[in-house]
């Protein structure tokens, strides 16, 4: 299934503009009946300039449906003074916020085509981590809406922001939580993801979708993070863990008998040697890490996962087994319909 799309999908690459706290004025409008403006959440600066349009998931828009004869004239049996009837254009937006605040129907809202569309993926026998987990139901969503996510420069910011519908920029986030920030396998899965969606594989993504990454290191750390792994997206520290943790990642000390495809030429031992290695460079390099930020990597046991988010609801995720258990590129490319 292919939709129309109004925007190219850029919005959570490099390429974006860095994300702006809501002023008072907008957080009035957010609870507003109309749509509110799209925020750009991204914390790099962009290598060359794109102006990016609203994206179709900011706008909110009902049908209007022709009332009867049955909605307009009394019949004769019943001639009592009837209240008028509210078009269904004129039903506020409800969008989706904190723990107090209103979430969507799913059963009103969804596009019919879209369960049909990821069924394909749940039962798709060559593709098993297509299959999704559990989702977090809007509870759980809830529940993280406000915990913080940290840019580079140790700017606050709600992790609800990113696939809010009143923030995000495009209709669809997929979020990727790694490991600690020294973790081999989670830089050569970030190394793979690089190359395997290019920037012309982002432009040409179907539906807009915004892709971030989400680590458990410090966040002053970040720019390290970038440089050894090459990763364009946007990445952002979770230093409390609170956001893996809720949303069901857990921690494990199984290292994974598969090797998986971005490993394919990576075996255990030089996996292991490599993030020693990495660490020594790291620490020669007058601009790397400094001794102290050896242990402020992030948790050595905590396991990530994928999450896409699609009109501020989960519909797809995948949680770690073990170390070395990121879904495959293949997989994510095959989600986004960048292949067949």
């Amino acid at each position: 299934m292919a939709r129309d799309r109004s925007v190219s999908p850029v919005g959570a690459s490099r390429f974006e503009r860095p994300y702006a706290p809501p002023s008072r004025t907008a957080s009035k409008k957010r609870n507003s009946p109309t749509s509110p403006t799209s925020t750009s959440t991204s914390a790099n600066t962009m290598s060359f300039s794109h102006a990016s349009q609203p994206s179709s998931a900011s706008t909110m828009q009902s049908s209007t449906t022709a009332p009867s004869s049955a909605d307009t004239a009394p019949s004769s049996a019943d001639t009592s003074p009837r209240p008028p009837t509210t078009p269904s254009h004129h039903k506020p937006a409800i969008i989706m916020h904190s723990p107090a605040r209103s979430f969507p129907s799913a059963a009103s809202d969804a596009d019919p085509d879209t369960d049909d569309w990821f069924a394909r993926f749940r039962s798709d026998p060559d593709l098993s981590l297509a299959r999704s987990d559990d989702c977090p139901d809007r509870a759980t969503l809830a529940a993280v809406y406000d915990l913080p996510i940290y840019q580079s420069d140790g700017t606050a910011q709600p992790f609800g922001s990113l696939y809010d519908p009143a923030y995000a920029l495009h209709q669809r986030q997929l979020v990727l939580f790694v490991r600690h920030f020294y973790c081999g396998a989670c830089q050569a899965y970030l190394q793979a993801l690089s190359t395997g969606i290019t920037k012309e594989d982002y432009f040409g993504i179907p539906v807009p979708t915004s892709i971030f990454v989400i680590g458990c290191g410090k966040p002053d750390l970040i720019p390290t993070y970038k440089k050894m792994t090459g990763c364009p997206f946007p990445i952002f520290a979770d230093p409390s863990r609170q956001l893996f943790k809720k949303l069901g990642m857990s921690v494990s000390m199984n290292i994974g008998a598969k090797r998986p495809e971005y490993m394919a030429e990576i075996s255990a031992p030089r996996w292991a040697y490599g993030q020693v290695t990495t660490i020594r460079k790291s620490l020669k390099d007058p601009d790397g890490i400094r001794k102290r930020d050896i242990v402020r990597g992030g948790n050595m046991m905590q396991i990530g996962g994928e999450f896409l988010f699609d009109e501020g609801e989960v519909v797809w995720c995948h949680r770690m087994r073990n170390y070395r258990n990121h879904a495959e590129v293949a997989v994510l490319r095959k989600l986004l319909e960048l292949d067949e």
